[in-house]
């Protein structure tokens, strides 16, 4: 793919290499290229994973959208090689990544000082992950503008930065609950706190901790925040980032594969089988099983959870990885982290089917016979199940998901939690797990109420691009104007 011809208005993205932050990021590609087709619109990144989005297909020829390869060698940064991105690492490796992605600034530098001298005195505009907010000190440089672009809800985006911005965190010894001193309103439990040592000590010393105040400090200067969310599905968060951000704030979701991007295809292919599977059951009965690109459970709860699921007989697609300690990325193996048995007694019954590596989500959760989600609470995850009406059985393991589980119980009543965290203390019963798979999937009122509240939501997410006046259409334009991409008419 060429590189970009100079034009008078220019947009770069800078996404962090994760595959929920790509995705995101080429959805509001796409949502640009409708919005400013004579623009130009550069997305950055390093050179893996310029490749893997170019072999992904999901651009058309006539797109104005390019890719930038930023130079990098994972070796330089104590990555093995290869490593470009968040998916090929484990979670305890993540943050030698971020650091890494610092290490770009001057190759960045070099490559938007060539746009701005293209654009000929245009306009340029630098959108950027949360995870680069440096990139905001480069585009003081340039002159350009800069926006901050968040792929996670705002509820959970304003717990996380509360939490960062207010190290240590000393919960209450009676309740165990942290409350949030720019939001009293909202307390949450010990056990709902990302990385709970490092806040509780302050993090001192702590190269999260300290990375995470770099960013949340180049944060503060931007021009803007773009967040993938709808401004009638998340008022209370979106008050409480407003709260603590000074800077206009543009709700411009929900970006969910399949609906607002339709010419991008980042879900893989349609999986025959699966959807087979998914025919031969009748309507809401299967229950479908994924935590997401980078995460995953115990050995240990990854059998309870089996033998849950054999003991009720319930239905299940269930997108397996290897569990936490091993290569996510390596061979799943079904003798060893699963009941003897188990994989074949559920396929030749055809009660379960385990799908290894990249399960077609949006086509399953699309799927009539699709009952629940039982999911890690990624932010993606959570708008395309509520995207399609399908309530989740929650089981959040890091950062954000946490707050996105509690928000989707206790404000949206279309969860229920069912275990917490993938740690040695995380408790996973079978007896309580199949009383949250009854409670959510069977034949009762709170099965009924949840659904019919997930169906109100699917209302809440069809509505923002509707022509002549959707929440989301109109903060798109407003972001536009402010950046001057569009004239103010």
């Amino acid at each position: 793919m060429a590189e970009a011809t100079a034009r008078a208005k220019h947009v770069v993205l800078f996404p962090f290499p994760g595959q929920g932050h790509l995705s995101a990021f080429m959805s509001l590609a796409g949502l640009l290229h409708r919005a400013l087709p004579d623009a130009a619109i550069s997305l950055v990144s390093t050179p893996r994973n310029v490749t893997a989005l170019r072999d992904a297909g999901s651009m058309p020829a006539s797109s104005s959208l390019t890719l930038h390869e930023l130079p990098f060698t994972p070796a330089d940064h104590g990555l093995p090689p290869h490593c470009e991105s968040a998916d090929a690492l484990q979670r305890s490796s993540i943050m030698d990544l971020s650091e890494a992605f610092e290490a770009l600034q001057p190759a960045f530098d070099d490559y938007l000082a060539g746009v701005v001298a293209a654009a000929g005195g245009g306009v340029c505009v630098v959108v950027s992950d949360a995870f680069a907010a440096w990139t905001v000190a480069v585009a003081r440089r340039l002159g350009c503008g800069h926006a901050l672009f968040i792929s996670c809800g705002a509820f959970g985006s304003a717990v996380l930065h509360s939490l960062w911005s207010h190290m240590p965190v000393c919960p209450d010894p009676a309740t165990s609950r942290v409350h949030l001193p720019e939001h009293p309103e909202v307390a949450i439990h010990r056990s709902q706190v990302s990385r709970p040592t490092i806040l509780s000590t302050g993090g001192k010393d702590d190269r999260g901790a300290a990375f995470w105040d770099r960013q949340i400090s180049f944060g503060h200067k931007t021009d803007a925040l773009l967040i993938n969310t709808v401004e009638e599905l998340e008022p209370t968060g979106l008050a409480m980032v407003r709260r603590a951000l000074k800077a206009p704030v543009y709700p411009v979701g929900p970006l969910v594969r399949g609906r607002a991007t339709s010419w991008l295809s980042s879900s893989p292919g349609t999986d025959d089988a699966i959807l087979s599977f998914l025919d031969a059951h009748p309507p809401s009965s299967v229950l479908y099983i994924s935590f997401g690109s980078v995460n995953s459970i115990r050995a240990e709860h990854m059998m309870e959870l089996a033998a849950t699921l054999e003991s009720t007989g319930r239905p299940f697609v269930w997108a397996v990885r290897p569990p936490i300690g091993h290569d996510l990325k390596g061979d799943f193996r079904a003798e060893q982290w699963l009941p003897d048995g188990f994989e074949e007694r559920e396929r030749t019954s055809n009660r379960g089917l385990l799908v290894r590596g990249w399960a077609p989500q949006v086509s399953i959760l699309a799927h009539p016979s699709t009952g629940a989600f039982l999911s890690h609470c990624g932010w993606n995850s959570v708008l395309e199940s509520m995207a399609h009406g399908v309530p989740i059985v929650g089981w959040p393991i890091a950062g954000d998901q946490f707050y996105n589980a509690k928000m989707l119980d206790e404000e949206f009543g279309v969860c229920v939690e069912v275990a917490r965290g993938n740690t040695e203390d995380t408790v996973v019963d079978r007896v309580a797990v199949a009383d949250v798979l009854e409670t959510v999937m069977g034949n009762t009122v709170k099965a009924a109420e949840m659904r019919q509240r997930a169906g109100k939501i699917k209302e809440v997410m069809d509505a923002p691009w509707k022509e002549g006046g959707g929440s989301s259409r109109k903060a798109l334009q407003g972001f536009l104007l402010q950046m001057k991409l569009r004239p103010v008419k």
